[in-house]
């Protein structure tokens, strides 16, 4: 096939945005056959929420529905499990599931199987395992990406937007039955199954709130003191209140280098920044900012309430193991054995063509590693850390051969 594919292979159906049609469409999806194929389109950089704006769903004698999740809320997320129901236990074909299953999980969408496309890419080694890149390579169809980056909280949406949308899904079946059929004849379908299930399994979990996401700030680290680690502190919370409220990216509203640069003001004996340095940096005088300057002037008074008791602690206190750079001087003899470990996973992966961190995800081979020594077993340490069974048997004979008894 040549050019660009411009069309769904079917009419576009109105979207589906009243019960009414909702009902229709579960009638329709419970009559086909076969897998589901599935996507979300979310507003990136256009909203605070992560949540999804349009969902695209595919099956075999149902054809392709796209489904406004925004108009089934009824004071709080849509619930719409009967999509899952009336499928049955058809199997989710879903291109990079991680990115999905969080704003799937919100309005109550648990596939009870799930065939991630990109992750099977990658586990046949494919060098661009994007939806577009593998579409052109397995099937030779090529899909515009024109409206990745748009604002899907856009109502009404524009057609050539709903086009898009259609045809994110309109192929993955076939895509998919062509990454399975690959990965069958290359001995790795079983790997695919057990990173599929663990993906499913991980981001339909409400996931843990993160410890202190200010320190997330882009360039803290350019902060020497814990008096400048609380105006940054400050700031932030006070910019991600108004955003959360506004649905608005916190980037937009106020820019972290503006957040920085008023803290860094503060060094040594230098009193808190006020309303007046509040007015002389130029990030804080945008439209955007300037709306919220009382805000800004509110979080600067609040540190300078503070005892110095009171500023957060310079670096996070950390309740995992040290990074890898450091462990010359907490342990030592792990350290050792990891300037051996690492490159003989490197060199594994290599040799059956594979990324290092999917057969060894870092942050478990550094947990094994670093913990040898109080787990003997270094198999049921790997499956115990979180390694899959097809993982271990790479890597449990490796790591007893590496590591001395």
């Amino acid at each position: 096939m040549s050019g660009y594919v411009e069309r769904s292979r079917e009419p576009l159906r109105p979207v589906v945005n009243t019960w009414a049609m909702y009902d229709e469409c579960l009638n329709v999806l419970e009559q086909g056959t076969g897998p589901v194929a599935f996507d979300a389109e979310r507003a990136h950089g256009h909203r605070y929420w992560p949540k999804a704006y349009l969902l695209q769903i595919r099956r075999e004698g149902a054809g392709t529905w796209l489904i406004d999740p925004v108009a089934f809320e009824e004071g709080g997320p849509a619930e719409l499990d009967e999509l899952v129901e009336v499928c049955g236990d058809s199997t989710w074909v879903v291109h990079a599931a991680s990115q999905d299953l969080p704003c799937m999980r919100e309005v109550g969408i648990r596939p009870a199987r799930l065939f991630d496309t990109e992750l099977g890419g990658r586990l046949l080694s494919e060098p661009s395992v994007s939806l577009g890149a593998l579409l052109q390579t397995k099937l030779g169809i090529a899909l515009r990406k024109a409206h990745s980056a748009q604002n899907w909280a856009t109502r009404p949406l524009p057609e050539d937007w709903l086009i898009y949308a259609a045809l994110d899904v309109d192929y993955l079946l076939e895509l998919a039955e062509v990454v399975r059929a690959e990965l069958e004849s290359m001995g790795r379908i079983e790997w695919a199954e057990q990173e599929f299930a663990a993906t499913l399994e991980q981001f339909s979990r409400e996931p843990e709130p993160r410890q202190d996401p200010w320190r997330r700030l882009s360039g803290i680290t350019s902060l020497r003191t814990s008096k400048q680690l609380a105006i940054a502190r400050e700031l932030w919370l006070e910019r991600d209140q108004i955003a959360r409220d506004r649905d608005r990216p916190p980037g937009r509203i106020l820019h972290d280098s503006a957040i920085l640069e008023i803290a860094t003001r503060a060094k040594g004996d230098a009193p808190i920044p006020g309303a007046a340095e509040v007015s002389e940096i130029g990030g804080f005088r945008h439209r955007g900012a300037q709306r919220y300057r009382t805000n800004w002037v509110r979080a600067l008074e609040r540190v300078a309430g503070m005892r110095a008791s009171q500023y957060p602690a310079r670096r996070t206190p950390s309740t995992g193991i040290p990074h890898p750079k450091n462990w010359d001087r907490t342990n030592p003899e792990a350290a050792e054995l990891w300037a051996r470990v690492r490159p003989a996973v490197d060199e594994l992966a290599c040799e059956i063509s594979l990324q290092p961190s999917l057969i060894a995800p870092p942050a478990v081979l550094q947990e094994v590693v670093y913990h040898h020594r109080e787990d003997q077993d270094l198999t049921a340490s790997l499956l115990r850390r979180g390694a899959r069974p097809w993982q271990v048997e790479f890597l449990g004979p490796l790591l007893d051969e590496v590591i001395p008894d």
